[in-house]
């Protein structure tokens, strides 16, 4: 009977526990799943320390600017793919639009290894824990949001290496919005 009673309490738990990880990520997905329906959405509060260190990135801070939020690591190989798209979508659009690198997920060396193996030519942040990932609903990486000049997150959202082609649409969306 005491094992029975442990298996069920031990089922319980899990459930529990299930139910709670599931409430969890249905709220951090919010923000992508919005911007996939086609929404915007007003960007969150967006506050890393920068990888060369100095005073805090702040997204708020840039409210009139067109912002491309890339969440990126080392380690993914579709980033790797992207990252010359990135680095001449931050050159060719330069006072006009921003680029913003937030690292997730990473070690500091291996981050910024890949940033000079990768000539990254614009700002990058840190997301350590993965936090800011989440709250943005993050599900995989490369993901690229845009923030229009009145600081809303607005189509497209890309899960995955974005194409040039639809990286500029989407900046020049974001610039006329």
């Amino acid at each position: 009977m005491r094992p029975l009673r442990a298996l069920a309490v031990v089922v319980v738990a899990a459930l529990l526990g299930l139910l709670v990880w599931d409430l969890a990520h249905q709220q951090n997905q919010g923000i992508a799943e919005k911007v996939d329906r086609g929404e915007t959405v007003a960007a969150p509060n967006l506050q890393l320390p920068w990888i060369t260190g100095g005073p805090r990135f702040d997204l708020a801070a840039y409210r009139g600017k067109v912002v491309v939020v890339n969440f990126w690591a080392s380690w993914c190989v579709e980033c790797k793919v992207e990252a010359k798209t990135l680095r001449d979508a931050a050159a060719r659009w330069r006072g006009k639009a921003v680029v913003i690198g937030v690292d997730t997920k990473d070690l500091s060396s291996a981050a910024k290894h890949y940033m000079s193996r990768y000539h990254v030519n614009y700002g990058v942040v840190r997301d350590v824990s993965g936090s800011e990932s989440d709250r943005w609903g993050v599900t995989g990486y490369p993901e690229t949001f845009f923030v229009d000049r009145s600081g809303n997150v607005i189509p497209p959202h890309v899960n995955g290496p974005i194409p040039r082609s639809r990286l500029n649409t989407a900046i020049r969306q974001a610039l006329r919005s």
